[in-house]
């Protein structure tokens, strides 16, 4: 295994756990503690992990800052795409909104709606609505993930059990065209996929950047999906490609007026 791909199972496996041993990633990957070691340094290097007596953690300032990176990428492309989502909302509704950034443009375009009640694992989000009068909020309880702000977990998965919602609203890592089959990626995957689940309708809110890329954790295919909101910049290609499976895609320009649908 060479250096780079070592390198990225440690990342991996540091961005589930938060913190490896030395002695149980060298045995995972078949190769000396020593070699773990110098992949470590280099890490360390890099400013992505903190070594620590026998392994290391995930460095706090890496995991503090991705979140709030993510938030200035893409800014007017997700602002388009929250302004069209929000006219799903209508007053009265019980919704779902998912965590992540999309997610937390989408929430602010919302809070001229009358007698909402907003089901969420986001603190981000919980955070935004707590003081909005014409909004109840019901957090879904579970671990901190600490990382993306949200809340996961068993504790999570038995909230969901008995909550249903009228629309649930979702940004995503990634989605992937293959084949004939278009998978919907997303960071936590089983809370997603539940309230997918336990979603009337389900809409998704993904930028250009999202199409074709690379992500771990597989939640549903477009098939399952009611509503994709995307903006302009997407490859007409992939539209074309949703389109003929028959999907409802809509395409806004920046501004936030609508191209196509």
């Amino acid at each position: 295994m060479l250096p780079n791909d070592r390198q990225s199972e440690i990342m991996k496996q540091l961005q589930k756990f938060r913190t490896i041993k030395i002695s149980d990633i060298s045995k995972d990957l078949n190769v000396t503690r020593e070699t773990i070691r110098k992949d470590l340094y280099e890490l360390e290097e890099r400013g992505m992990v903190r070594k620590v007596h026998g392994g290391a953690v995930l460095n706090k300032a890496n995991v503090e800052t991705k979140y709030i990176n993510r938030k200035s990428t893409n800014e007017a492309e997700k602002r388009s795409i929250a302004k069209r989502a929000a006219e799903f909302v209508e007053d009265g509704d019980t919704i779902y909104i998912d965590y992540g950034t999309t997610a937390l443009v989408f929430v602010r375009e919302i809070l001229d709606k009358k007698d909402l009640t907003v089901v969420t694992n986001s603190l981000p989000i919980a955070n935004e609505l707590i003081d909005y009068s014409e909004c109840e909020v019901i957090i879904i309880g579970g671990n901190v993930r600490k990382n993306e702000k949200s809340l996961f977990g068993p504790v999570a998965y038995r909230s969901i059990e008995r909550i249903y919602v009228e629309k649930g609203f979702f940004g995503i890592s990634a989605i992937n065209i293959e084949a004939g089959y278009t998978n919907v990626h997303m960071g936590e995957s089983e809370v997603s996929r539940l309230m997918m689940i336990h979603s009337q309708k389900t809409i998704l809110m993904a930028d250009y950047s999202k199409f074709n890329t690379v992500a771990m954790n597989q939640v549903a295919s477009i098939e399952e999906v009611d509503v994709l909101i995307t903006d302009e910049n997407t490859d007409q290609e992939i539209l074309n490609q949703l389109r003929e499976r028959n999907r409802r895609v809509i395409t806004v320009q920046t501004e936030g007026s609508e191209l196509d649908e």
